[in-house]
């Protein structure tokens, strides 16, 4: 296909994902303006048939990328962004069910917002159901906790545009050149984090977020259960956030060691003590990446996230299944956001 026609990429990692991917490429097929559409699609050495099916879909425009080592999600889209060929980019998973005309009506949303500069457009993201939010939306604490407060509520009837602090990995559409701009993700990263990173950079550049659902994503997967692999590159990629985005770090660290007290706390309580202490290593081994990190910060341009520009409160969606089972928690949160 002619790269001349082409408007929007499709930029996705694929990993061992043979279960969701054939389902995410049959609703892409059946998009109403295909032609104006291509995929670029990195795959993270998956071990699975993941290549062979997504090669099989011969009349979709792919780019496939086949890497010979797991680079996380953050720097395969990164390559992703660097290949693709259109003005705009979709950043998003291969778990994902697109409708027939998601993209027409994301692209309306965005033309009119696009009138007051750069922006960033993320749909709202709905579960298997078609109606539960995974994403419309989200906070960012100024510990940089990020999450969708209204997660698992009912998505509403009534179709509604508005702005945002946190944009989405999973459903991020914006011009490739904004993206470059802000020099996409954050690849040491790997996965989880990388997009709150994103955002408060975007933020600081001036750069709108806005969520929608003039038209939804639909999320195949729902099975969030925190393993020690995934609290590791939550926590450890939350803390350098932090390093990287906010201002005056000398008088974050009473709220970051009060809030220490309740995450050990927890972390015993879901035998993630060993994974917290984990992540106390790396920073101690590490010091001199992290004030490479800070210098970095130092040297840019644009100003540093001063705490009261970020929220304040945390919701107890954040101690995931302990918010029904632990009423200590909760009064802990209570009183942390008193504090806070």
């Amino acid at each position: 296909m002619d790269d001349d026609k082409i408007q929007i990429s499709v930029v996705f990692p694929s990993y061992n994902g043979a279960h969701f991917i054939k389902k995410n490429l049959n609703s892409i097929y059946k998009l109403s303006n295909l032609n104006e559409i291509e995929l670029v699609i990195v795959d993270n050495h998956s071990q699975d048939s993941t290549k062979e099916i997504i090669k099989s879909f011969t009349k979709i425009n792919i780019k496939l990328i086949e890497l010979e080592n797991n680079v996380g999600f953050a720097k395969a889209c990164n390559i992703g962004a660097m290949e693709a060929s259109g003005r705009y980019l979709f950043i998003t998973n291969q778990d994902m069910i697109f409708p027939k005309d998601f993209f027409i009506k994301l692209l309306n949303v965005y033309k009119k917002l696009e009138e007051q500069g750069e922006i960033i457009l993320c749909p709202a993201a709905v579960f298997f159901d078609g109606q539960t939010i995974n994403y419309f939306g989200a906070k960012i604490h100024f510990l940089c906790f990020s999450y969708t407060s209204k997660m698992y509520q009912k998505i509403p009837q009534e179709q509604s545009t508005f702005k945002t602090l946190k944009a989405a990995g999973g459903c991020m559409f914006l011009q490739k050149k904004t993206f470059l701009e802000l020099n996409g993700f954050d690849s040491s990263f790997f996965m989880y984090h990388e997009d709150t990173d994103f955002s408060l950079r975007a933020f600081r550049s001036k750069i709108h977020t806005y969520t929608t659902n003039v038209t939804n994503i639909l999320h195949l997967k729902h099975d969030f259960k925190l393993s020690d692999f995934t609290y590791y590159y939550i926590e450890r990629n939350r803390y350098i956030c932090i390093i990287k985005n906010l201002d005056n770090l000398r008088k974050l660290i009473p709220y970051v060691l009060i809030t220490e007290l309740m995450l050990v706390f927890q972390a015993l309580l879901t035998k993630k003590l060993k994974v917290r202490f984990k992540i106390y290593k790396f920073f101690i081994q590490n010091v001199k990446i992290v004030k490479n990190y800070r210098n970095n910060a130092n040297n840019c341009k644009v100003q540093k996230i001063k705490k009261h520009e970020l929220s304040r409160n945390l919701d107890p969606i954040l101690l995931g299944e302990l918010a029904h089972k632990n009423k200590l928690m909760i009064f802990l949160l209570k009183i942390m956001n008193i504090i806070l």
